[in-house]
This record gives structure tokens, sequence and C-alpha cells, in this order.
């Protein structure tokens, strides 16, 4: 049975949005492996070899899925059942996973102090990176409820457009990621980039595209940036 007139028209949009997505996942991941070459003592020996290998494949996973997502974009319906309810457990909490670069804010109980301070000694940036890391976990549980209620097309469109407004310069900590963003444009759209290719194996996994090594790359990028969170709060990595 053919999906219905109204699904069909969203899904050609859904995966041009995913195709521009990626390339942008795509174009920051490589400036970013580019910056830190010369920045790598900054690091332990181990970690900018690391990093390059690891986000490279990354960026290829996530090429897969987006090129399996263009050419099934007419016929793909998205899933249900308990992958679909795996993979929007898993986008919302990806923003937590994110977090971790910042202590877990805002999602600590201290949260309410630390933004009573924006403005006088952590900034007002970082008042908006939290304030964008907490709406972007409740329009993604907002938007799990619509893909729940049916209007699953309407959902996945949302997810994409949260991408793009992840993209929007965020945090001003100096530190090699963002030095050379901090040098040129005040603030760095790094921080979201591991929520964009979430966005991205998450839209493979409930379209179809072999929807269990989607959902396990989803999990394993959620594991890899808490990883690197607890890294950095132990002062290990930087």
């Amino acid at each position: 049975m053919s999906a219905p007139p109204r699904e069909r028209s969203l899904g050609p949009r859904i995966a041009a949005l995913a195709a521009v997505l990626f390339a942008a996942a795509a174009t920051l991941t490589a400036k970013t492996a580019w910056d830190l070459l010369p920045r790598a003592r900054s690091f332990p020996f181990w970690f900018v070899p690391a990093f390059i290998a690891g986000t490279f494949v990354l960026a290829l996973a996530a090429g897969l899925v987006t090129l399996g997502i263009w050419r099934g974009r007419r016929s793909a319906r998205p899933a249900d059942g308990r992958l679909a309810a795996f993979v929007w457990i898993l986008l919302p909490l990806s923003f937590v996973c994110t977090s971790t670069v910042h202590q877990l804010y805002p999602f600590r109980l201290s949260a309410p102090e630390v933004f009573r301070e924006v403005g006088r000694e952590v900034g007002p940036m970082l008042g908006f990176n939290l304030a964008l890391t907490g709406i972007g976990f409740l329009a993604a549980a907002a938007l799990a409820v619509l893909y729940r209620s049916g209007r699953r097309q309407e959902a996945l469109l949302g997810l994409m457009a949260l991408g793009f407004v992840l993209l929007v310069p965020n945090d001003d900590c100096p530190n090699p990621f963002n030095e050379t963003w901090l040098a040129t444009v005040g603030a760095s759209p790094l921080m979201f980039l591991p929520n964009l290719y979430a966005s991205l194996f998450g839209l493979g996994a409930l379209l179809g595209y072999r929807p269990r090594w989607s959902a396990l790359a989803l999990a394993g990028t959620c594991v890899a940036v808490v990883l690197l969170g607890i890294g950095h709060s132990a002062q290990i990595i930087w």
C-alpha cells in the first residue's frame, strides 16, 4: 500500500535537509581536524591521531546513512515499534551526553545558580549555550511525542530543522577546538556537532537504512561524546 500523498511530499524535503545537514557536519568535522593538527601538543600524544581517525569513520558512516536516506526518499516509511522507541529515547539523551563537556549543565540541580551568574561571571554566551542545550533536549522530546502521535514525517522534518538551529555559534570556551572560531566570529558552533550526527543516524534508523546498524551508530556517538566530556572534566584530554 502506498503512503498518503502528504507523507510522500515530505520525504524528499527530509532527505534534502539531511543532505545539507550532513554537508555542514562533514565540513565542520574536516575543519576541526585541520585546526587540531598544529595544536597537537595541547593534548596527550595519542589524542589528535585518534580523534582524526574516529571522526573520519564517523563522517564516513554518516555519509553512507545520508546516501541511503536520499535513495529511499520517495519510498521510505517511518518505523514504529521498539526500534523507534529506542531511537527517540536516545535523541533527547544525546543533549545530556553532549553537556558532559560542561559538567552536565544545565541538567544539574545547581543549574539555576549558574544562570543567576550569567552576565556577571560566566558571561552571556555560556548562558546562551546552556539555554540551547536545554531547548534542544526539550525540542527532541517534543518531537518524540509528535512522532508517537502519528505525525511521523512532521517529527522527522522538525528533527532536521533542529539541527540547523544547533549550527548557530554558541560556545566561547577558550580551548584548542574553538581557537580559530573565537578569533574569527567570537564563538564556536562545534559543541552540538555530535548531535547533528546523532540526528542523521537516528533518521537513518527510522527511515529503514540498515536500521539496527544506524541505531547502534547513534548509541556509539552518544557514548563517544560522553567519553570526550569525561576526559575533559577530568583534565585527561585538555
